[in-house]
Formats: structure tokens, C-alpha cells, sequence
């Protein structure tokens, strides 16, 4: 795969794309516990509360945070941001592993030096990674891997840390190259009912057809998970979600309460944010923090997650380039083609947020957060109450889960509530992402 080819942060302080990435990110949403947690879902009384991060803990947490900073500066896509994440994060895994020797590899098989600094080894392997994946920035990424190691003594350990993480990165980036990730593919849409149309208004081509192609980071193939549960024009299901997404989903919707408009544009994470995927490992990060992880099981952890996220974004572009559904804008505004007696088309019909430029089934937003809630709920357990923050440029107040799973689900939807999806783009999307999830957690990254 090509590095991408992004605008420079250079000029941005080394704290902002550091340690202190954390607060231009409103990564701190309260700073004490007399901050109430604004939201509709209250934790449960047996649920663990955890708050949102307060500062990076160690290396790990220090350059996911650093990684997700360079993503939003970048308005790295969603689905290259998961792809982009997997590689820094197995790299820095196989680098930490590789001294741990407590769990099996990810890709790479290193002998590491007796005393090598793990801590190290995580800084060299992410910074060199994000330096591969972000040319454009390296000078700020440079100047943010001077500051995190001069937190290391001096010595023959950190100098071997550095050295295996910096070994185990391009063996990583190497094993990448031409996965299909900045290849081209022409699509042609089909011109009938049922089928994607460049949406209103403006009509863009059809975004990344190519990316049901991109080699997995953990599946076999990238219609391992597919489902095949769409419904057909003329079903009950399909009368039902049309109209439900018609009704809720309008931008002039009266319905649709103020929170699940408020659910809509917090989960959004639309370009230049740090996209869905980036969201789940901020609050990934903000539970590991709380539950005092240690810097083995950060490696650990943020390898899950991503390599999960990474395949639930190319299961994602198979289902959508596979069924090419039409999305809601298409078929309400030309419901009167569907041969469905029982939809009514409406003209001037417009969602309450943006439709993307791709097919409907399924949803990524469903996708990414099956995946998360899959493997986060493995790693952590089902009864973690957490709050969540929202990107900045919404200026939403944060909303609090009883667990992953409810987090979730409503990020799934979001999206119906935007008037971007249907609801079996959702339901099918969860249920996609949770089979990837289990499956990532059960064969990759186990206990020697």
C-alpha cells in the first residue's frame, strides 16, 4: 500500500500531537466527579463506572492518541483510518510481544534482546509506522517521538527497544504493500429500482468500490462474514423501515426527538473528525485507563480493536458493493418506481444529516461498533459503564452506557436517525461486526 498523501501538521506543537493531543481533542470531558454525565441512558447499579481518560498512562496510550490526532488533521477516510490503525497497532503489539513473550505473535517473529524497553519498542514502532503511513507529517511526528523518549533512561535498553520496534514496523508496512488499499476500480451504478444512485446533491461517484478487495488483517476472505438479509422492495420489512426511516429520519421530522437528534450528530464523525473507528478507541482508552491496564495489555488490547475494526471496514465494502442497495434519499424521493403499493414517494424528501456516497447494506457505523462491542466486551466484560465524548466540532455533551453493547447499538441508530440507513442496514451491520469481533478475539492474539 502507497503512503497516504496528506496536508502537514507541521507547526502544530509536539504537545498537540502528543500528551496534550488529548485535551485539543476534548478527549477530558470532566475533570471532576461533580461533572454530571448528560444523557438519556444511566449506568446500571452493578456496572463498573468508568470516566473518560484524564491522560495517556503509558506508550501505547500515548501514541494511539498521537495516531488518532494525525487521522483527524488528515480527514483520513473511516475505512483507511481502521486500516491505518491495524498497522500501527499490530506493529507496536509484535513489537511489545516480542519482549513480553506472553502471547502469540501477530505477524512478526522477533528475538528480542534480553532488557529491551518495552516502552521503547512502542514508541519506535508506532512513530515509524505513522511516518510511513503520514510522510507529510513526519516532522511533528519526529519531534513527538523525541519528547515521549526522553521519558527513557539512557542505555543499551532503550536503544535495543527502539531498534525492534522500528524492525517490526516495516516488516509489518512491507507485509501491507499492494493490499488493495489505494487501488482503483471503475463502478458503474445499475440504473434500476432497488439498486445505489450518486445521491443529492451532489451526486458524487460512488466512493471506494475498490475496498471489498483490500486484503483482510485477520479474516480469511472478505465475504467470511458476509449476511445476505436485505429485504426485497415489495416485503412488509422493507414498507416498514421505509416508512420508519421516512418518518424519523427527515430533516423536518417531528417525531424524532431532540436526543436522537442529538444521537445522530454525536455518533456521526463525518470528515475531518477522528471517524467512527477513531471514536472506539477513544473510549477503549478511556476504560483501559480506568481499569489501570498495563502496557502488555495496552499492546494487546489496541491490536484487538483495530485489527477488528480494520476487517469489519472491508466487510463493510463487500456487503455495499456486493447488493448496492439504494439509500433512503433515492428511494423515498422515487418510491413511486419500487412497485410497492404500500410506499409513498416524496420529491422533495431530505435526511436530517448527509448521505455518503456509497451503497446502504450495511451500515459501517453498525459494522465498526459490532466489531468494537465484540471485542471489547470480550476484553473488559459486559458490565463496564463508561461515558463517552463527542467529537469536538459538535459540541455535544457526552452520553454514558451501561455497557458496549448499548453503545453500540445506538451508534447503529444514528444513522437511521440521520436518514442515511435503513434498519436492517443496522440490524445485519451488528450482527456482521459482532461474528467478525468473536472471531478476531478467539484466534488471534491468545495466551502462549
Amino acid at each position: 500500500m502507497k503512503p497516504n498523501s496528506e496536508r502537514s501538521i507541521i507547526g502544530i506543537s509536539v504537545k498537540a500531537i502528543a500528551i496534550g493531543t488529548i485535551a485539543s481533542l476534548s478527549f477530558i470531558a470532566c475533570k471532576s466527579q461533580k461533572v454530571q454525565l448528560l444523557s438519556a441512558v444511566q449506568p446500571g447499579a452493578n456496572a463498573q463506572a468508568v470516566a473518560p481518560r484524564q491522560q495517556a498512562k503509558d506508550a501505547v496510550m500515548e501514541w494511539n492518541a498521537i495516531a488518532l490526532s494525525t487521522i483527524r488533521t488528515d480527514k483520513t477516510s473511516p475505512p483507511m483510518a481502521a486500516h491505518n490503525l491495524a498497522m500501527v497497532h499490530g506493529a507496536v503489539y509484535d513489537a511489545v510481544n516480542g519482549i513480553a513473550a506472553t502471547h502469540k505473535r501477530y505477524r512478526v517473529q522477533v528475538q528480542a534482546p534480553p532488557g529491551a524497553s518495552e516502552a521503547a519498542a512502542a514508541i519506535a514502532a508506532a512513530h515509524r509506522m505513522l511516518v510511513n503511513l503520514y510522510p507529510k507529517q513526519a516532522a511533528a511526528l519526529d519531534a513527538a517521538k523525541t519528547e515521549s523518549l526522553a521519558k527513557i533512561a539512557e542505555g543499551k535498553s532503550k536503544t535495543d527497544g527502539i531498534k525492534l520496534g522500528e524492525t517490526v514496523a516495516d516488516q509489518i508496512f512491507a507485509w501491507r504493500q499492494n493490499d488493495g488499499s489505494n487501488a482503483e476500480v471503475a463502478y458503474t451504478p445499475i440504473n434500476q429500482p432497488g439498486y445505489w444512485q450518486p445521491v443529492p446533491p451532489e451526486f458524487k461517484s460512488a466512493s471506494m468500490p475498490h475496498w471489498k478487495n483490500v486484503k483482510p488483517f485477520a479474516m480469511t476472505k472478505g465475504e467470511q462474514f458476509r449476511i445476505a438479509k436485505m429485504p426485497s422492495l415489495t416485503s412488509a420489512e422493507y414498507t416498514a423501515e421505509f416508512n420508519q426511516t421516512k418518518e424519523i429520519g427527515a430533516k423536518d421530522s417531528t417525531t424524532r426527538t431532540a436526543d436522537q437528534t442529538a444521537i445522530a450528530k454525536f455518533w456521526l464523525n463525518g470528515s475531518g473528525t477522528l471517524t467512527p473507528p477513531g471514536h472506539w478507541n477513544q473510549i477503549a482508552a478511556d476504560v483501559a485507563i480506568k481499569r489501570g491496564n498495563t502496557l502488555q495489555q495496552n499492546a494487546r488490547l489496541f491490536a484487538l480493536l483495530n485489527i477488528a475494526l480494520a476487517d469489519a471496514s472491508i466487510i463493510d465494502g463487500d456487503q455495499k458493493y456486493t447488493f448496492n442497495r439504494w439509500r433512503p434519499i433515492t428511494a423515498i424521493q422515487q418510491a413511486d418506481k419500487d412497485d410497492n403499493p404500500e410506499t409513498t414517494a416524496d420529491a422533495n424528501w431530505t435526511p436530517l444529516l448527509s448521505t455518503p456516497s456509497s451503497p446502504a447494506y450495511v451500515s459501517g457505523h453498525s459494522t465498526f461498533g459490532g466489531a468494537a462491542d465484540a471485542v471489547l466486551t470480550a476484553y473488559f466484560g459486559d458490565k463496564v459503564s463508561f461515558t463517552a465524548t463527542a467529537d469536538p466540532s459538535v459540541n455535544l455533551p457526552p452520553r454514558s452506557f451501561n455497557n458496549f453493547t448499548q453503545a453500540a447499538e445506538e451508534a447503529g441508530m444514528s444513522r437511521v436517525y440521520g436518514g442515511a440507513h435503513w434498519m436492517s442496514d443496522n440490524r445485519d451491520g451488528l450482527t456482521a461486526g459482532r461474528n467478525l469481533g468473536k472471531y478476531v478475539v478467539q484466534n488471534f492474539l491468545t495466551p502462549n
